[in-house]
């Protein structure tokens, strides 16, 4: 509980600032067990799913073979990307303008990358059904350093170049190499180059920005239920921009953003940004 205070005065004098602790007010219910999650989410004909995940940073998939997996008890169904293909959800917008793959298409970018989609009657034979499938990866060179992938002769992404192998023009406009994926700019170009050119002094330097991951008790997930008479879809997630979502979801699946309602579940000591901007990108405990 909060202290009280009886006038402006006393409450202004309470006041705290930075490096100061503050009385939380949410514990009480999370202490108790009484915190609501994703999990916690029961539908009726819940279905669930997970992924399987590359081992490899970088690999050209040679074949996905689902057989066994769909013979394990409670498996429904496996999806790949060639499933997806015919239904144009293989590759997915980005709110950069870019696009990206849904299931990993052909190669895999990036060591944990979504490489098939496993659907079951619960969590158990959903855990059981991804440790049953088989990929036959052929390793390829990796590039962990940004600066050092755009002086590289490997292509990352076969769809970035023309049959000339030379850059194609990206969303941002053309590339400057085979690997830039794309360009961000903010703010008026030519009277911020005057002001730097006529400053006495102007410093120049690299940013360097480590690899963080923020890590909240609850992991990534989503509930989807989609009511098939109204047309309408009901997401819950623990997703931090639930427009955001709602946008990328209506790209994907071609419902109209008014029909799509989205609710941000909490999150117990969560770190930093912990969202996901798509459905699919999720692991998804799917309601038909």
């Amino acid at each position: 509980m909060k202290d009280e205070v009886e006038n402006r005065e006393d409450r202004v004098a309470n006041l705290k600032g930075m490096g100061c602790s503050r009385k939380r007010v949410e514990d009480a219910r999370f202490t108790q067990g009484m915190g609501n999650y994703v999990d916690d989410i029961k539908l009726d004909g819940m279905i669930f799913g997970d992924f399987v995940r590359s081992p490899y940073a970088h690999a050209r998939i040679k074949s996905i073979n689902t057989e066994e997996a769909l013979k394990v008890p409670g498996v429904l169904a496996v999806l790949t990307a060639a499933d997806l293909e015919p239904l144009g959800l293989h590759w997915m917008p980005t709110l950069a303008g870019d696009k990206q793959m849904v299931l990993a298409d052909g190669k895999v970018l990036f060591q944990g990358q979504e490489v098939a989609f496993v659907v079951a009657e619960d969590r158990y034979a959903a855990a059981d059904g991804i440790e049953a499938v088989e990929v036959d990866y052929e390793d390829l060179p990796v590039i962990v350093d940004p600066f050092e992938a755009v002086k590289s002769d490997v292509v990352l992404r076969e769809d970035t170049v023309d049959e000339a192998g030379q850059p194609k023009d990206g969303a941002h406009g053309p590339r400057k190499h085979h690997n830039h994926i794309f360009t961000w700019e903010a703010g008026d170009k030519d009277p911020t180059e005057e002001v730097i050119a006529n400053a006495d002094v102007v410093a120049e330097a690299d940013m360097y920005y480590h690899r963080t991951h923020p890590c909240p008790l609850e992991t990534c997930g989503c509930v989807a239920s989609m009511d098939k008479v109204n047309g309408k879809l009901t997401l819950w997630g623990t997703f931090q921009a639930p427009h955001a979502i709602r946008t990328v979801v209506s790209l994907i699946s071609g419902i109209e953003e008014h029909n799509i309602s989205r609710y941000r579940w909490r999150l117990w000591q969560q770190g930093g940004r912990v969202s996901r901007l798509c459905l699919l990108r999720c692991g998804v405990d799917c309601h038909w």
